[in-house]
């Protein structure tokens, strides 16, 4: 099937390996459980549910990147801003023929496109289930794309522009990505460039090398060293934008006071609370001082600040 596709001798590579946003969101969240006021308890538990579902969808993701066996170079949680746009990115998937932008939805419930390319979600069980309306995955993941060509061309002049145009066009490709494999997915009315980029995520090898074959032309090949050297480009450029979860659930006013009343305590990361200096017992660091989160002992909470020596 992919007799005339010329590959780079090499397996995947996950260029950032550790910790997302998300996953580094949902660590602060739950810790916020315990100092939460209670008239923002809910919007916290409703958040905490919906990052459980986001982590786990990227999770399987990663999983079938890792395992495809398949000469690629990804990288997850990439935050790129351009000319006052900012986005961020699911996975960036840098292949021998294409780059991938893929957004991972782990929804809940079934979904269907209808001829106009609208997405609507059932959910529920019996008398009780509900159709609702989605905001298209597409529309957000197109803006993605276009941020992406739009980076690559703003070095370049007038003339060359509108010849990269259609190279990167071409090149850089947007993929939906349904995680949970209990979704249902109707596409059957869907416009076909629409139904075309949104797959499940146990399909996301195969379309993958499908892509790729579609365009396997030798002298457009890149070598893995060049893969690497592209990824790690956009990777150059990712600027996470800090999101302060003590302050968006009504925490943080208190902490600013404590920060006032003893100046040079630093913030808890977590929760919000004054920090206080300690030295590490245990693990790699034993020995060495940090600042550890002054309601430890009352919440448990594991906000920690090393203190470089």
């Amino acid at each position: 099937m992919f007799g005339r596709l010329t590959l780079p001798d090499h397996g995947p590579v996950f260029l950032n390996k550790g910790a997302t946003r998300s996953e580094l969101d949902l660590r602060k969240m739950e810790a916020l459980r315990s100092v939460v006021p209670d008239d923002r308890r809910e919007d916290l538990e409703r958040d905490i549910r919906l990052a459980r579902a986001g982590v786990a969808g990227e999770r399987k993701i990663v999983f079938e990147l890792a395992n495809s066996h398949y000469p690629l170079v990804f990288m997850h949680d990439l935050c790129l801003e351009h000319e006052g746009t900012r986005v961020q990115i699911d996975f960036l998937v840098v292949t021998p023929y294409h780059a991938l932008v893929i957004e991972c939805k782990n929804l809940v419930g079934d979904i269907e496109i209808d001829s106009s390319g609208s997405f609507v979600r059932t959910f529920g069980r019996g008398r009780q289930r509900r159709r609702e309306g989605v905001y298209s995955p597409v529309a957000q993941n197109r803006r993605h794309v276009e941020l992406l060509k739009a980076i690559r061309m703003s070095n370049s002049g007038r003339i060359k522009r509108l010849a990269q145009r259609f190279v990167l066009d071409e090149y850089y490709r947007s993929v939906i990505v349904l995680a949970n494999e209990k979704t249902l997915l109707s596409a059957d009315a869907a416009p076909k460039e629409v139904r075309e980029q949104v797959i499940r995520a146990d399909q996301l090898v195969e379309f993958i090398r499908r892509l790729d074959a579609g365009r396997s032309r030798k002298d457009f090949v890149e070598s893995f060293g060049e893969m690497e050297t592209r990824a790690a480009n956009w990777l150059s450029l990712n600027a996470p934008q800090k999101d302060d979860l003590a302050e968006r659930y009504g925490i943080l006013p208190a902490a600013r006071q404590a920060k006032t009343a003893e100046v040079g305590v630093p913030i808890c990361p977590l929760c919000g609370a004054p920090m206080v200096e300690r030295v590490a017992r245990y693990g790699k660091r034993k020995g060495k001082r940090f600042w550890g989160c002054s309601t430890y002992r009352q919440t448990r909470c594991k906000g920690i600040i090393n203190i470089d020596e």
